[in-house]
Parts: C-alpha cells; sequence; structure tokens
C-alpha cells in the first residue's frame, strides 16, 4: 500500500509498455533533457521530444503545461489509493487516463483536471494497483510452469488492467496461459546493474545523488534518498546489489572518508532492489537532509515529499555519474511502471545511466518545479549516459513501509 503519510508533502529485459505514437517521417534526433533546477516545464517538454521525437515542439509544451494538475490530482489518488488501478499520461492528447474501480472516485479525479482545464478520462477496472502488485509478485516467487518460465520477469500492464509475463520465446507454450495474466516474448536486450569498482570522489554531506562505497572500497554507489523509521533514526537507501549483507559498514567523503553507518536491511528480489544504511556518524546530524543533488558544485533542490509514477510521467536521476560537473540531472520518460521484462520494475526511457548509478533518486520533476522522491535506481542498458538508452528503477512503495522520507 501506498504509504500516505509521505506522500506530497508540501501540496510509473524486454521493450514493453511503450506508448504507440502515429506514424510520421523519421524526425532529427533531439538531445537528451537535464533537469538544471530552473525551468521545468523545459524540461518536460525536452524529455518528451526525446521519448516521442514525432512530437513538435510546440506540442511537447503544451503536454508538459497540461502537467499542471499532476500534484493535485495525485494527492486526490493518494487519498483513494484503494481504488487506484495506475495511470498514464498522453502527452499527444494532453490528457490524464488514471484507472479506478470506483466511479465516485473517478468523478472526483476527473473534477481536479477540470479546476485545471485538463481532461482526466477515469476507466473503471476490476482490479486496483495493489491487487495487482501482489498478484506479480506471488507470480515472480510461485512454482507454476509459468512462474518458471517468467524466472521472476513479471510486471504490470496498467492499460489493460492486467499481470504481464515476460517469457522467452522458446519457451512459449499454450499451457502457460493462466486467467488475469498476459504473457509476452522475453528479449535478450543487454542491461547491467549500474554499481562500479572505480571511483574515488564524492562529497561530505548526505543528499540523494552523492556516492557511498561499501567497507571494503570495492564497490560504490549512489544516496537514493534519506528517511526515518519509527525510532527516528535516520536510514541513507542506496541499491540491493550494491551490498554484501547485513552489517556492512558504509561511508562517504573526498579527501576524508567519513563513516556513514552499517546495513539494518538488504532486498535484491523481484520489485525491489534497496539497502537500507542506519547513519550512526553524529557528523551527519545537522547537515543537509531530504534534498537532491543537481548538477556541479553544491547545488541541491528540496524533496517535496515521496509520490509514485504514472506512465508519461518525466523523471529526473540524481546519481554520482562518473563525470558530475554537468548542466543537470539527467531526465526521461517513463514508459512502464512494472516492466515484466526486467522483475516488474519502472522501466525509464530516454536515458541509459552509468556505472555507479546504483542507489541514486529517481524523482517526479513536476511542472512546478518541485521534486518528489519515488524510486531507486537499479540498472540499464551496457553503456554510460546514453541519450537514447533505458534505465528501470525501484519504487519505494514497493519496500520498507515503516519509513517517512525526509523533506525540506
Amino acid at each position: 500500500m501506498f504509504r500516505r503519510n509521505a506522500v506530497l508533502a508540501a501540496a510509473g529485459i524486454s521493450v514493453l509498455g511503450v506508448l504507440a505514437a502515429p506514424a510520421t517521417a523519421a524526425p532529427a534526433k533531439v538531445t537528451g533533457a537535464y533537469d538544471a533546477g530552473t525551468d521545468a516545464v523545459a524540461t518536460i517538454a525536452q524529455a518528451y521530444l526525446v521519448s516521442h521525437p514525432d512530437l513538435t515542439p510546440a506540442a511537447a509544451r503544451a503536454a508538459a503545461q497540461a502537467q499542471s494538475a499532476g500534484e493535485q490530482l495525485k494527492a486526490e489518488i493518494a487519498k483513494e489509493w484503494k481504488t487506484f488501478g495506475g495511470g498514464w499520461f498522453d502527452p499527444y492528447t494532453a490528457t490524464y487516463n488514471v484507472a479506478v474501480t470506483s466511479a465516485t472516485t473517478g468523478r472526483t479525479l476527473a473534477a481536479v483536471g477540470a479546476t485545471k482545464g485538463v481532461k482526466v478520462n477515469t476507466p473503471l477496472v476490476a482490479r486496483n494497483f495493489d491487487q495487482l502488485n501482489a498478484e506479480a509478485e506471488a507470480l515472480r516467487n510461485g512454482t507454476s510452469a509459468l512462474a518458471k518460465a517468467a524466472g521472476g520477469n513479471v510486471g504490470i500492464d496498467v492499460r489493460t488492467n492486467q499481470v504481464v509475463a515476460a517469457v522467452p520465446e522458446s519457451a512459449r507454450r499454450a499451457e502457460l496461459g493462466q486467467a488475469g495474466v498476459s504473457v509476452v516474448n522475453g528479449q535478450n536486450t543487454s542491461v547491467q546493474a549500474d554499481a562500479c569498482t572505480d571511483r574515488a570522489n564524492c562529497d561530505d554531506f548526505q543528499a540523494a545523488g552523492l556516492m557511498l562505497r561499501n567497507g571494503a572500497g570495492q564497490h560504490w554507489c549512489s544516496i537514493g534518498f534519506t528517511a526515518r523509521n519509527s525510532a527516528n533514526q535516520r536510514i541513507t537507501l542506496t541499491a540491493g546489489h550494491c551490498s554484501t549483507g547485513i552489517g556492512e559498514v558504509w561511508s562517504n567523503g573526498t579527501a576524508t572518508v567519513r563513516t556513514v553507518g552499517s546495513v539494518s536491511g538488504r532486498i535484491d528480489s523481484g520489485v525491489s532492489d534497496v539497502t537500507r544504511i542506519v547513519s550512526t556518524n553524529s557528523f551527519y546530524d545537522n547537515v543537509n537532509s531530504g534534498r537532491i543533488y543537481i548538477g556541479a558544485g553544491s547545488n541541491t533542490s528540496p524533496v517535496k515529499g515521496e509520490s509514485f509514477f504514472l506512465v508519461n510521467d518525466v523523471a529526473c536521476l540524481s546519481a554520482s555519474f562518473t563525470n558530475p560537473a554537468r548542466s543537470g540531472n539527467p531526465c526521461a520518460t517513463v514508459t512502464n511502471t512494472s516492466d515484466a521484462g526486467t522483475r516488474g520494475m519502472v522501466r525509464i526511457d530516454g536515458y541509459d545511466a552509468c556505472g555507479g548509478d546504483s542507489g541514486g533518486g529517481w524523482y517526479w520533476l513536476a511542472p512546478s518545479g518541485n521534486r518528489y522522491a519515488v524510486a531507486l535506481h537499479s540498472r540499464s542498458n551496457s553503456g554510460c549516459n546514453v541519450a537514447n538508452g533505458t534505465s528501470w528503477a525501484s519504487p519505494l512503495s514497493a519496500f520498507y513501509s515503516d519509513l517517512v522520507y525526509e523533506v525540506s
């Protein structure tokens, strides 16, 4: 269940789930989108031009501006989470589509759009998002013929309100069919987990996007977001595949390497790819928290709350990219909130992250310029800093329900 007490504190390996676009002549290649902390609408529009290159610049900007209803819409969805079945934004028509199990919720959400002059469609569906996630997770961990054939690659298609299992074409057969589950071809796209072994630099405070290294100094990953547990201890998050297990000590620092704390929890299974580190170094007690690192220098921006992705939201990544001296954080488009091709993780098209980016914070950039914590970076296509690549992330809502994410 989505943790509403942390939602919007201030006010979404196979090619699957990409929005089909009208056929046109091949457009010119568009460069990547970057969040420099200034014009959020322009960044969102640029991300759409990368992921939907047949849009005109004017249409892309209109789509970005139409998302002005997004913050209020997601706040209403969070209040009625048990009736939410998943959602997607259509940049071609500047329309939100939010699946619901209650007609009453549908009318409420449509009214939110009306106040902003944005159309919101609310198709009625049989299963809510939590039910779909539970069914997908059961199949990932199941012992049926279909579960074994999918090998954990199970996701959700919010447009059809179905669980999706990705099975290699060579293993497809009629008896794998299961009620409520769509079976698609799994593809052998080259994907790598984005940990690294040779980075020496980071900064000496805790914010999404800065460097973390394990006690042996053999692996470095990125800080995702900071949170508080029920004992009010600060928890620093990174990716699960970065850690070797409970008790492992992690640190960050530049000329002075400072211990952050030790691992108290680790999950690297299904949708979840997370390590939680209890911050025990008093040096960090009064440093910035609830912040997102943007670009070079010490430029940070506040986290405004925890949220969730809809398909075609624009997501930006703050991570310890090999060369952080750039104009801003890379941004791309969420094309699937539960990709069957990659363990049901959030799929983000338009940027291929780099080694060392694992655990970094994916955030939702709203047209207002507010930034909301949503997911931890997990993996991407082989390569680094490729503008037209693909990345995958583990949503915060998938793990550790006891955490309240820090905001500023």
